[in-house]
């Protein structure tokens, strides 16, 4: 076993992981603000936040499914991370919803492929230390707040115009990292594996996906449209990018202690106390959205609605799609949580939205949270 450990590349993991989520801060608080000064309504806004999501539904489980029959994921990975970069190049020649609409599908098709196939290879890695998955993982997240940081102060100065200049710089250096990363053999686990679509079926599993959904679901509102929320609420962009961060840097923090946190707490624990933290944050952000501390407190519970969420899913995903079905049950977590629950989410939020009804939004949000909270409890085994 500890032959194994020294050989996790871990900066080698850690640099794509930072570059990977340090797009997605290009992306979370600012592409909604970038599409409103591009003159797209709210409505149209949700409606191609929900085109992207709609994508990460299919192309997650098709590439998935080449990278268990192929076993070759980086070089599948690679040729996705440089297709994104000449799609979303042709984003200044765009200026219509309609092939707005298709530099997001195209891009997201490629774009969705990437970390489900590189969350598999970094598990691989680290064989059966899922627990150690936090100690990689955590640079995404630093690179996020880094990113959010620097793009809000930036933005007081320049126009949101300029995003894409940076998400461009954010694709190639993935590009790059993914060269230098190889990739191990999958991992087998002995035994002939129970049937893909017999593992899915299972009640606990089942339970799993859908709560998994439900908190994706509500945070299609937070990442869409918190940026338009707050800034109609008189915040500057500085305080809209440091609220983002603030949210991140406290997953960081949870990121550096999960790891030791799963030795003396359950993981359907952990589970619950995430979904449940997901419904008092979103209910309170409804209302309390003009009160900074208030604001600022509730940003800390991104630890777990976001954080100790996705580290314990990891486990979750890890334990119940091994052996050969590990990318199919990678992709079709991202594809079936991230992309469905994301998508339908945003969209929702965009229809709620259009009606002026911000807060009910979120509202709603919360709700859906706490019945997902409700079917982890009844249903997920420990």
């Amino acid at each position: 076993m500890a032959s194994n450990i020294i050989k996790v590349p871990y900066w080698r993991l850690s640099s794509f992981y930072f570059f990977y989520f340090a797009l997605l801060g290009c992306i979370a608080p600012f592409w909604a603000l970038f599409l409103s000064d591009r003159g797209f309504t709210p409505l149209e806004i949700g409606e191609l936040m929900g085109l992207f999501g709609l994508v990460r539904m299919i192309a997650p489980n098709v590439w998935g499914a080449l990278g268990d029959y192929t076993g070759k994921r980086m070089p599948l990975l690679r040729v996705g991370c440089a297709v994104c970069f000449v799609v979303f190049s042709n984003i200044y020649w765009v200026d219509d919803f309609f092939y707005m609409a298709c530099i997001m599908v195209g891009y997201g098709f490629f774009w969705a492929a990437v970390l489900p196939q590189f969350e598999v290879v970094t598990l691989n890695y680290l064989r059966d230390r899922t627990d150690d998955y936090s100690k990689i993982r955590i640079w995404g997240s630093i690179g996020f707040v880094v990113v959010v940081l620097l793009l809000g102060w930036v933005f007081d100065y320049v126009s949101v115009s300029y995003l894409p200049a940076f998400m461009l710089v954010m694709l190639l250096a993935i590009f790059i990292c993914s060269l230098c990363v190889r990739g191990i053999d999958q991992v087998k686990h002995g035994e002939e594996s129970e049937g893909f679509l017999v593992l899915l079926w299972r009640p606990e599993v089942l339970a799993f996906l859908v709560a998994a959904f439900l908190i994706q679901f509500s945070h299609g509102a937070y990442y869409t449209f918190f940026s338009l929320f707050l800034e109609a609420q008189g915040y500057s962009k500085t305080m809209i990018g440091f609220l983002w961060a603030l949210g991140v840097m406290a997953e960081v923090l949870v990121f550096l202690v999960v790891h030791k946190m799963f030795k003396h707490v359950g993981y359907k624990s952990v589970l619950i106390a995430s979904l449940f933290l997901a419904a008092l944050r979103w209910y309170f952000t409804a209302h309390f959205a003009d009160v900074l501390w208030m604001l600022m407190l509730l940003q800390l519970t991104h630890a777990a609605t976001f954080g100790t969420m996705h580290a314990v899913s990891m486990h979750y995903v890890h334990k119940y799609f091994n052996g050969p079905h590990q990318g199919q049950g990678q992709a079709f977590f991202a594809s079936f949580t991230y992309g469905a629950g994301g998508a339908l989410g945003t969209y929702v939020s965009g229809l709620v939205w259009q009606q002026d009804l911000g807060v009910t939004m979120f509202e709603l949000a919360g709700l859906s949270a706490l019945v997902g909270m409700v079917i982890a409890l009844i249903w997920v085994k420990k």
